[in-house]
């Protein structure tokens, strides 16, 4: 085999440690962990800051940073949750995160929220999925709320659930205590009303008050709350009482309690223009500043400080009024002394849906599309694992910063909150028979939506967006027939043989003609579904569940006089919308129908549940009815020209299919009033922040108005749907016309959703939302100026839009927006996905001989390449009820296309805090069966390459003999994987749980595919390869090629989702060849050879606690200690293990060393670095220099653990031959290319250095000698195994060079900062210092020497 050498980074790119003595050498400035770049040196420069922190802060921060006791507080909308990030300035605003707020039981494609700050400590915040925005009462008052301790890294959550409306929570800096409001029934005059709920800093309930009418901007103050009502300031005390305390303009928003009794707040003056006020305690508010409205915020500060941003218009009188005027920009969080203004933050998995849509509505043409060929080059990933950068300004300076989150983990914030008790005093009892409380079927049986989630009888297509737009543009032209589908497939699980979308349901007529723009039903479908029709976790091209939204397919509603009961299973309440278009209308079971309701034939409605075409059909048809609706005579709500054509002009038919229409005919019920709701009129003031910035609109707010799928909850329905329309959706994916996924690189590669509509200009396209007071003026007694203020009843509905006509463009011909169809000629529909980067279906690649048992029945189509399943055994699902006798647990699991055989399901891991645990409500057990008996046989698990990533998946081998029954596995693996060999007693099966000792809803868990290979007997061999990283093959790997995926992945958004342990495929073990062999292990191990039982379990990094039972997970692997991973048995025939070094703190001394100039020598440093793992026993070494801590610690604490370690492994493998490998001596050639001269001083690793390192490395191999000797005298059997010899003149700088130097290239899971603290700045791989493929080879021969004397 022939190695290629390394190139390695001069080391003063690396070993600058001038920096630190002389600062002679510049490090590139600390951030996240740094891209890989090519190797070379950096340059001079000044000094650098800490990771993470922000550079040069005295230049970038101002004066006084250092004793400031400012803390900056902000919030992350993302996929596994809301985060919660804090920055404190005499920490140069280094971010943590301290919360990642989300619900164990609920699935969400993101999470969204608001917070505010108590008091330095503890923040106040709502969070809740995304979608919950579609829903109103969900929007009003279905969020979770807690209480974060910013400190203490604790979350309390609280047993009530609030509004997502911007201003909640609210808090008061001087009181520390926080308001959450919550509104029932907005849109209906008879039952309106605004819960406030009072919380001190420890979550204790201090005021719940309930008043009549919409109550906006509540917060706290000692005897009750300030809020807005209508253009009133009012004072709510803790009975409810309302009093008036001073008149604005307009609605009050950004109520702020002030120093001294004083309230500041915003309002309009004008429909454009916004003021700051300041009421003093009695008589009128002050005016301070006014500005362009969306330009000008008051934020608050601690204790009591009120910050005015934004750019005013000319001076503002601040001064006196206890606001302080500061440079900041407008929709910022503002820290709490008012240092720093924190834009809004994006994750990852947000950023990845928006960096593709920076010029969405531009430049696209009116060709139609054609196949693309294939690309030149492949790229290599998809997008979407860049980490979290924070962007902020600097007020003392005015500069702006950016920085990036080291990590975004966090260990609390998932536990359930208190909102989602199972108390069964709010649920409808069900009638069960005795001993029931265990469901088997992963269908909900007891649903009264037509068609059932995890029905393997029917499943969807998850469409590309190419076949989503073409089947709008056909639809709204009435051509979706049957003559332009592709039939059969998937779409005959129907049964309705050909199937004709809009013969199901006909091209509608519009009242007044004309048809819809394609580009208004693609904002909607944008708005409802992201375009999918089938669940998230499918991939265009794969089948999976229908989409049916959680809330709605569960029934989360309100619940009278339990204004907390949304999360609850209600299956009477379920609106049942199914698809990219969320259609309802006829989807419950016949017998269930809403009151006007005609379910359609079972047939038609799983076509519409299945099948994206008849779904854009239904809701075509759905959203012409709406137009007609608000287009009848006597009740016509129309808008601008009234021109079909336009986009603008489908304002309120939009606004009639989220919400519904009052009609006149129920006048009479509302004191005469009809029309369409208050709720989404975009002048509520719910949607105050999203006043003067139109959704999604560049034009207006540049690139930050990306920003603005973070906190939707900003906008009415109505204008996010506008906003879609006029700027695309990012999916995330590329596909050609024919199908063909584009990967990033590709040549064309766009994932922006769909074509949007054109205007003839910017400024058009901006108003594209009306003005205020389009919508709220004298026609329905509604001042833009003063919305709503109802102390009665029946006060609402007189707001209700009832109005023939609203106009904001006079001259609509010319500035609506155009339709921009991208299909303009009627065609075939576009090919299916094919060509995935992820997510392909697994149809060969049996293991010989196998007997495969699938995770559906033997027969079921699967609809993907691999036609229907085989399976030769039997799949079964146990999940538990809980108190209500629902079974939650089955919301949690999906079915996805893919896989081996093209099926799994997946869940999320969950222990007992996150309802998991034995028995728990969200605990999945499945079980696979084989359909007949075995004798011995290796048993063998299909990961799928999506929807797998835990590190604690743990598989039970059930009727064998075996003392060690149950193996974990790291999913994250894409391929087949042994669990060992196994001789069978009884039935031979495997059992999987979602229950996993780190389980907090994070991570993915998979049921694919298992494999039972029948063998003629015992394996000759059966060997596990343990250990610390010199085992796993840290280093032995081309860059990324030869790491097992498992280990060496790394979620930059969440670093608890990283293994890197960097298992090799050419680590020595499975170089070396067993005696009387003809084949390496490795070989016979990827062969499935009979006579090898072969596991590789070692991890970089492992000390001997993480290989002990019951010891420490380590934090860059995250897998079960080695010896509870359950590889050793009474079978296992033979053992490798190496251990020690990291005992030994071998990372830790060659990073002193490194770090050292002139001739002298590092042995004379000092040891100050104790492991808080060892129970104390290495406190007596601090402070000693490294000559003699070094050796104590190696006698006296290493070779004592090394060799309970090897007892440890004698006592589960009793069989077993054991050999302990040893570590060579590292350096040659003095380390002559391991320093530098730097103007006459010699950096770096110095001769006497190297001759130091390389005999602490004989002393440990002295050490380890004695190991062996002290094993065997206790009963083991063990080897030593001595590589030193074998490295000779081949470590580093050695020739050849077998051994790793400085290696600046960094694999996917290297994380710099966390694995070399005492260097991190500089970007160092973790296979530094590590043998290459060529060393593990010299490894193998020693291993070879050894085995040669044991007799196996």
């Amino acid at each position: 085999m022939r190695i290629r050498k390394r190139t390695r980074a001069p080391l003063a790119a690396v070993v600058a440690c001038a920096a630190l003595v002389g600062g002679l050498i510049q490090a590139a400035p600390a951030g996240a962990a740094p891209k890989p770049t090519p190797n070379h040196g950096d340059g001079p420069g000044g000094k650098s800051a800490a990771p993470g922190r922000v550079t040069n802060p005295d230049s970038n921060l101002g004066e006084g940073w250092q004793t400031s006791k400012d803390r900056a507080v902000t919030a992350a909308a993302d996929t596994s949750g809301l985060k919660i990030l804090v920055a404190d300035s005499d920490k140069a605003y280094e971010w943590k995160t301290v919360a990642v707020l989300a619900e164990p039981g609920m699935s969400a494609d993101s999470w969204i929220g608001n917070q505010c700050v108590m008091d330095p400590d503890h923040v106040a915040a709502v969070y809740a999925p995304r979608t919950f925005t579609n829903k109103p009462d969900l929007m009003q008052g279905g969020a979770f709320a807690a209480i974060v301790n910013v400190k203490a890294g604790t979350v309390n959550k609280l047993p009530f659930t609030a509004s997502l409306a911007y201003f909640d929570p609210s808090c008061n800096t001087q009181t520390h205590t926080a308001a959450f409001t919550a509104f029932r029934d907005i849109n209906d005059p008879s039952t309106t009303q605004t819960r406030v709920v009072t919380v001190n800093a420890s979550g204790g309930v201090l005021g719940n008050t309930t008043v009549k009418g919409e109550i906006t901007s509540a917060v706290p103050v000692e005897d009750g709350a300030v809020a807005a009502s209508g253009r009133s300031l009012v004072h709510i005390d803790r009975s409810g009482q309302v009093n008036s305390l001073a008149i604005g303009d307009s609605v009050p928003f950004d109520i702020r309690p002030a120093q001294g009794g004083k309230v500041g707040f915003v309002d309009r003056k004008d429909t454009k223009t916004a003021q700051a006020k300041v009421w003093p305690g009695h008589g009128k508010p002050i005016v301070l500043a006014s500005g362009k409205l969306g330009d000008l915020d008051l934020m608050p500060g601690d204790q009591g400080r009120v910050f005015l941003t934004g750019n005013p218009q000319g001076a503002s009188k601040a001064a006196g009024t206890g606001v302080t005027r500061i440079n900041a920009p407008a929709g910022t969080d503002i820290s709490t002394q008012g240092r720093l203004a924190v834009d809004p933050v994006l994750t990852g998995g947000v950023r990845a849906g928006l960096a593709h849509i920076k010029s969405a509505g531009k430049g696209f043409t009116t060709a139609e599309p054609a196949p693309r060929s294939l690309p030149v080059q492949a790229p290599e990933t998809m997008a979407g694992d860049e980490g979290v950068t924070v962007t902020s300004t600097a007020t003392a300076t005015g500069k702006k910063i950016t920085q990036t989150v080291a990590d975004t983990t966090a260990a609390t914030g998932k536990n359930p909150s208190p909102a989602l008790s199972t108390s069964g005093s709010m649920r409808p009892q069900m009638s069960r028979a005795a001993g029931d409380g265990i469901s088997g079927d992963p269908a909900d049986t007891d649903r009264i939506c037509a068609v059932s989630r995890n029905d393997m009888n029917a499943q969807a297509l998850q469409p590309t967006p190419n076949q989503v737009e073409w089947a709008v543009d056909m639809a709204v032209r009435g051509q979706l027939h049957a003559q332009y589908l592709r039939q059969g497939g998937y779409r005959s699980q129907a049964g309705l043989g050909t199937i004709d979308p809009q013969g199901l349901f006909p091209p509608p007529t519009l009242k007044g003609g004309g048809r819809i723009p394609a580009n208004v039903m693609l904002g909607i479908m944008a708005q409802e579904s992201n375009l999918w029709q089938a669940e998230s976790g499918s991939i265009p091209g794969q089948m999976g569940n229908p989409l049916a939204a959680m809330d709605g397919y569960y029934g989360r509603k309100a619940v009278k006089d339990d204004p907390d009961a949304y999360w609850q299973i209600h299956w009477d309440k379920s609106d049942c919308g199914y698809g990219v278009g969320q259609v309802t209308d006829g989807m419950r079971l016949a017998g269930h129908e809403k009151p006007g309701e005609t379910s359609l034939s079972p047939a038609v409605q799983k076509a519409v549940a299945i099948d994206y075409a008849t779904n854009i059909a239904a809701a075509t048809h759905i959203l012409a009815d709406k137009w007609n609706e608000v287009h009848t005579d006597g009740q016509k709500v129309t808008v601008n020209n009234d021109d079909p054509s336009m986009v603008e002009n489908w304002f309120t038919a939009v606004w009639n299919y989220n919400l519904g229409f009052n009609p006149p005919s129920d006048a009479s019920n509302h004191d005469g009033h009809w029309g369409l709701g208050w709720y989404n009129n975009p002048a509520n003031p719910l949607y105050a922040k999203g006043w003067g910035h139109p959704f999604m609109d560049t034009d207006v707010d540049g690139t930050e108005a990306n920003r603005d799928a973070a906190h939707p909850q900003d906008w009415p329905y109505e204008e996010k749907v506008m906003g879609w329309a006029a700027w695309s959706i990012d999916t995330g994916f590329s596909y050609a016309t024919d199908g063909r996924q584009d990967w990033l690189g590709d040549s064309g590669y766009s994932s922006a959703g769909f074509r949007p509509a054109w205007w003839t200009n910017t400024l058009y396209r901006d108003q594209v939302s009306p003005p205020l007071s389009t919508f709220c003026n004298n026609q329905n007694n509604c001042d833009p100026s003063t919305p709503p203020k109802c102390p009665n009843e029946a006060c609402y509905a007189q707001f209700w839009w009832n109005q023939p006509n609203a106009t904001w463009k006079q001259d609509c011909a010319t500035t609506c927006g155009h339709e921009n169809i991208k299909y303009a000629t009627l065609g075939m529909e576009p090919g299916r996905g094919y060509r995935l980067h992820d997510g392909t279906p697994v149809c060969t690649g049996t293991p010989p001989g196998a007997q495969v048992v699938a995770s559906i029945p033997d027969g079921t189509q699967t609809w993907s390449d691999c036609g229907s399943a085989s399976s030769a055994g039997s799949f079964q699902f146990h999940f538990n009820a809980d108190t209500g006798g629902y079974y939650e647990g089955k919301e949690d699991l999906h079915s996805i296309g893919g896989g081996y055989g093209g099926h799994f399901w997946y869940a999320h891991t969950r222990n007992a805090d996150h309802l998991g645990g034995d028995g728990g409500r969200m605990t999945i057990n499945g079980t696979w069966t084989l359909g007949q008996n075995l004798n011995w046989a290796r048993v063998l698990v299909h990961l799928p390459d999506i929807g797998a990533q835990t590190r604690q998946a743990k598989y039970s081998v059930l009727g064998s003999d075996s003392s060690s029954p149950d193996r974990y596995v790291e999913q994250r693996a894409g391929r087949w994987v042994s669990l060992g060999v196994f001789h069978f007693t009884g039935q031979p099966a495997v059992a999987l749980s979602n229950n996993t000792p780190d389980g907090t809803a994070d991570e993915d868990i998979a049921w694919g595919a298992v494999a039972f290979q029948p063998l003629s007997g015992k394996p000759k061999n059966s060997i596990v390869a343990m250990g610390d990283s010199y085992s796993s093959g840290e280093g032995v790997s081309e860059g990324d090629r030869d790491y097992y995926p498992e280990t060496n992945y790394r979620d930059k958004n969440n670093e608890k989702e990283r293994d890197a342990c960097h298992r090799s495929r050419y680590a020595w073990t499975r170089q070396a060849t067993l005696p009387g062999a003809s084949k390496s292990i490795g070989d016979m191990d990827d062969a499935w050879d009979p006579n090898m039982d072969y596991h590789l379990i070692a991890c970089s990094g492992a000390r001997t606690y993480n290989i002990m039972h019951n010891g420490v997970i380590q934090d860059n692997g995250g897998e079960v200690p080695q010896l509870d991973q359950g590889y050793l048995d009474d079978n296992t025939t033979l053992v490798t293990i190496s251990v020690g070094g990291n005992d030994a703190r071998f990372s830790d001394i060659v990073q002193k060393c490194l770090l050292s100039a002139g001739s002298g020598n590092c042995k004379d440093k000092t040891f100050d670095k104790p492991d808080p793992n060892v129970g104390g026993r290495d406190q007596k070494f601090v402070g000693q220099p490294l000559e003699t801590a070094v050796p104590g610690i190696i006698n006296e604490i290493v070779r004592p653990d090394i060799t309970s370690t090897l007892l440890a492994i004698h006592n589960q493998a009793k069989h077993a031959k054991i050999v302990l490998m040893g570590y060579p001596r590292l350096i040659s050639d003095d380390g002559s290319c391991l320093r530098v001269g730097v103007g006459g001083l010699s950096i770096g690793l110095s001769a006497a250095s190297t001759g130091w390192l390389n005999n602490t490395a004989d002393t440990l191999a002295a050490a380890m000698t004695g190991v062996a000797d002290d094993a065997k005298s206790q009963g083991a059997q063990v080897w030593y195994s001595n590589p030193t010899n074998d490295f000779l003149g081949q470590g580093v700088c050695g020739n050849p060079e077998n051994v790793h130097g400085i290696v600046k290239t960094l694999v996917k899971s290297d994380n710099p900062i966390k694995d070399w603290p005492l260097i991190n700045q500089f970007g160092l791989s973790a296979q530094s210092f590590h043998p290459k493929i060529g060393g593990a080879r010299l490894y193998a021969n020693s291993l070879e020497r050894t085995m040669a004397g044991m007799n196996l």
